[in-house]
């Protein structure tokens, strides 16, 4: 019955270490993955395409205000701006998933490895 104990603790111990590790692990990869994106090293995934490459329409008279305001837009907002901060915002929903998650994970792991005091 003893040994069935301790082959019990030895099973809780390393599934909570692998749970801390998966926990760090998820918190650390995705942190770099952003330095690495903020440096210039990577782009975050490309989850907003543009479809069509958007140009200043040159024949547009005074009574199309949509045109007006579509040409004005195209020269004070870059084209790929808003694409890139969609695109951006997206990864960094997605780091703070990841984040959570790990830190939820290896809070899992340590309560094993304390004997759930």
């Amino acid at each position: 019955m003893e040994t069935n104990k301790i082959i019990s603790l030895r099973y809780q111990l390393v599934i909570g270490y692998v749970l801390l590790l998966i926990g760090v692990l998820l918190i650390a990869l995705p942190l770099w993955q952003t330095y690495n994106i903020f440096t210039g090293k990577a782009l975050p995934a490309q989850v907003f395409i543009k479809p069509v490459p958007l140009t200043i329409n040159q024949n547009v008279n005074a009574l199309d205000i949509q045109g007006q305001i579509q040409n004005a837009l195209i020269k004070v907002i870059p084209v790929d701006f808003i694409d890139n901060t969609l695109n951006l915002a997206t990864w960094l929903l997605l780091l703070w998933i990841l984040i959570y998650s790990g830190g939820k994970i290896a809070e899992i792991g340590v309560k094993l490895l304390n004997g759930n005091k």
